[in-house]
C-alpha cells in the first residue's frame, strides 16, 4: 500500500488526501502526507506543516456534514471511515474534481445518472434522463415529459441543440393528472470548468413545453465542494446547487440502485488499474 497515492495537484490538496484515504483504506500521518507532496511530481510549491494542519482540519470539518462521517482526525493521523468501495459513486466525483472529465464520455453519463439518482432521492419524486446519444433528438425527449407531465408542448427545439443545458429532469407531480406540479431542471457539470458553463436557458425551456415559470427551478450538479465563500454567487447564477457534498447526502441516505452502483464499481475498477 506504501506505493500507492496519487500526485498532489496545487489547489485540490484536499481532494488529493481524501482519494488517498478512500484508496488505501487505512490511516495517513501527517508525515506520510509530507512524504506525498515530496513526492508528488510538478508540485512546487513549499509546504509549511500548519497548511497539512489546515487541509486536515478542513476534511474533518467537512466531513462532519454528510450524513455518514467519512473521515477521522486523531492526533497526527487521519482515518478513513470507508473505503471507495463502499462509496464508489462519491469517488468518481473526487477523481473527476481532481483530474476533469474530459473525453471520458462513460463516466460522464454515470455521474448524469448519479446526479438524478440524488434529485429523485432529495424531491422523492421521479427523474428523466435526457440520454445522448440515444437514437433520440431533443424534440422527442421533450414531447415524452411533456406528455408525462402532463404539460402542453410548445415550439421545437433548434436541431442544433443537443440538451439545451439540461442533462435531467426531475419532477414530482400530485397524481390527479393535472399539470402545474413540481419541475427542476438539472445541468450535469463533470469538468474541472464548471463554473464557465452558461446558465440553464429558461426563456427556452418555458417555450419548449409550457410549464408555468414559477414552478421551474434550474439546478446545477459538480463534482467539486462548493465552499461558503464561491456559494452566493455560485448559486445566483445557477440555482440551486447539487455539489459534492449534497450528492452524498442525498445519494446514500437510501440503498443505491444495484444496476448503477455495478456500473460505478466497474468504472472505478478500470481508472484505478
Amino acid at each position: 500500500m506504501e506505493s500507492e497515492f496519487v500526485n498532489f495537484v496545487q489547489g485540490k490538496e484536499i481532494e488529493c488526501i481524501e482519494y488517498n484515504l478512500l484508496l488505501r483504506g487505512v490511516p495517513i500521518t501527517k508525515s506520510l502526507i509530507r512524504d506525498f507532496v515530496d513526492r508528488s511530481t510538478n508540485y512546487e510549491k513549499d509546504v509549511k506543516e500548519e497548511e497539512i494542519d489546515s487541509w486536515l482540519t478542513t476534511i474533518e470539518w467537512r466531513s462532519i456534514k454528510y450524513i455518514e462521517t467519512l473521515y477521522e482526525v486523531a492526533g497526527n493521523a487521519i482515518t478513513p471511515l470507508k473505503t471507495w468501495e463502499e462509496v464508489p459513486e462519491y469517488f468518481l466525483c473526487i477523481h473527476f474534481s481532481l483530474y476533469g472529465a474530459s473525453n471520458d464520455q462513460v463516466g460522464t453519463k454515470l455521474f448524469e445518472k448519479i446526479s438524478g439518482h440524488a434529485l429523485k432521492n432529495f424531491i422523492n419524486g421521479e427523474v428523466y434522463v435526457l440520454g445522448f446519444p440515444d437514437n433520440k433528438n431533443l424534440n422527442e425527449y421533450l414531447d415524452d415529459i411533456a406528455a408525462i407531465c402532463q404539460e402542453e408542448r410548445g415550439r421545437k427545439a433548434n436541431s442544433d441543440y443537443k440538451d439545451d443545458g439540461v442533462d435531467v429532469i426531475g419532477y414530482k407531480d400530485f397524481g390527479d393528472g393535472r399539470s402545474a406540479n413540481l419541475y427542476i431542471l438539472l445541468q450535469c457539470a463533470a469538468g474541472i470548468h464548471w463554473k464557465k458553463k452558461k446558465p440553464i436557458p429558461e426563456a427556452r425551456w418555458t417555450q419548449y413545453i409550457y410549464w408555468v415559470h414559477n414552478n421551474i427551478i434550474s439546478s446545477i450538479s459538480t463534482v467539486d465542494f462548493v465552499e461558503k465563500a464561491e456559494w452566493g454567487k455560485q448559486s445566483s447564477t445557477y440555482g440551486m446547487l447539487f455539489d459534492r457534498l449534497r450528492i452524498y447526502n442525498c445519494l446514500y441516505d437510501r440503498e443505491i440502485e444495484r444496476g448503477l452502483r455495478e456500473e460505478v464499481i466497474n468504472w472505478c475498477g478500470i481508472i484505478i488499474n
